[in-house]
C-alpha cells in the first residue's frame, strides 16, 4: 500500500510540473521548478527524466526543458474528440462576423478559467488571450458568469479561498462586493467587464448549459473598450446570448432553454 501511495504521490508531482509551462514560460530549469513546486531537485530531476523518456519533456540548449512531441499529441487528441470545441468553432466564427471582435470559449476549473477556443478577429489585441491560458475566475466575463452559476456552496469555498488582487482599474477586490456582482449576474444571465483584467480591455459573456442544463462553458468577446461601446452592449449581448442558445440546442439543451 506504501509502494501504491508514492507511486500516486510522483504522479501527481509530474502533473504538477507539466501545468507549471505556460505560454509566457515555455522553458523551466530545474532550479525553477523545485522552487515553485516545494520540491528537491533530486526529486525534480527524477521526475523529469521519466516524463522525457516518455516524450512529454524535452531538454533544450540552455539545459532547460520544455513541453515534448508527446504532449502535443495528446492535446491533438483531446480537441478532435471533444464534443463542446468541434460544436463550437462554426458558433464562434459566426459571432465574431457578427461583432467584429474576438470570440471566446472558456471552462470553468478550481478558481480559474481555461481558454479552449478562440477566432480572432481581423484586428485583434495582441497578448490578451490564447488557447489554453488561465485567468482568475473573479476579473473575467468568462469567469464571473461560470463562477455565478456555480452552487452556493462552490461559491463561498471559491471566494473564500481567494486572494482578490488588482489587476486592471476595474478589479473587484471586495469579496462582498464581488457576491453582489455575482447574484446580479444570476439574474441577468451576462456579465459586461470593463477593465477588470486588463486596462483599456471590454469584455462580455453568457453562460452555455448542456443537456442536463448544467452551465458547461461560457462564450465571450474581448476587445479594445474604444470598439466595444456602451452603446453596442444591448445588440452584441443579443448576439452572444444566440450564439450560446446555438451550442448549448447543439449539445442537447433544448429543453433547458424553453424553460
Amino acid at each position: 500500500m506504501e509502494a501504491l501511495d508514492y507511486q500516486l504521490h510522483s504522479v501527481k508531482n509530474a502533473m504538477k510540473i507539466l501545468r507549471l509551462f505556460k505560454i509566457d514560460t515555455p522553458e523551466l530549469g530545474i532550479t525553477e521548478i523545485s522552487r515553485q513546486l516545494g520540491l528537491s531537485k533530486s526529486t525534480v530531476h527524477r521526475l523529469i527524466a521519466t516524463l522525457v523518456k516518455y516524450g512529454y519533456l524535452e531538454l533544450a540548449p540552455n539545459k532547460k526543458y520544455h513541453p515534448g512531441l508527446a504532449l502535443l499529441g495528446l492535446s491533438g487528441v483531446a480537441t478532435a474528440n471533444n464534443g463542446i470545441y468541434r460544436e463550437a468553432v462554426p458558433v464562434l466564427e459566426e459571432l465574431v462576423g457578427q461583432t467584429g471582435e474576438t470570440a471566446h470559449l472558456s471552462i470553468f476549473e478550481g478558481d480559474e478559467t481555461v481558454c479552449l477556443h478562440k477566432v480572432e478577429c481581423k484586428h485583434p489585441v495582441r497578448l490578451l488571450s490564447h488557447i489554453g491560458r488561465r485567468n482568475p475566475v473573479y476579473c473575467t466575463s468568462s469567469g464571473k458568469v461560470l463562477l455565478a452559476h456555480q452552487n452556493e456552496q462552490m461559491i463561498e469555498n471559491i471566494l473564500l479561498n481567494l486572494d482578490l488582487k488588482a489587476f486592471g482599474p476595474n478589479t473587484i477586490t471586495d469579496k462582498t462586493a464581488l457576491k453582489e456582482s455575482l447574484q446580479a449576474i444570476q439574474k441577468s444571465g451576462y456579465v459586461i467587464s470593463v477593465e477588470e483584467l486588463h486596462e483599456g480591455v471590454a469584455s462580455m459573456a453568457v453562460p452555455v448549459r448542456d443537456y442536463t442544463c448544467e452551465v458547461v462553458a461560457s462564450i465571450s468577446i474581448v476587445g479594445p473598450k474604444q470598439r466595444i461601446r456602451e452603446a453596442q452592449y444591448p445588440l452584441f449581448i443579443r448576439y452572444l446570448q444566440k450564439a450560446a442558445e446555438r451550442l448549448s440546442e447543439l449539445l442537447g439543451g433544448t429543453p433547458c432553454l424553453k424553460k
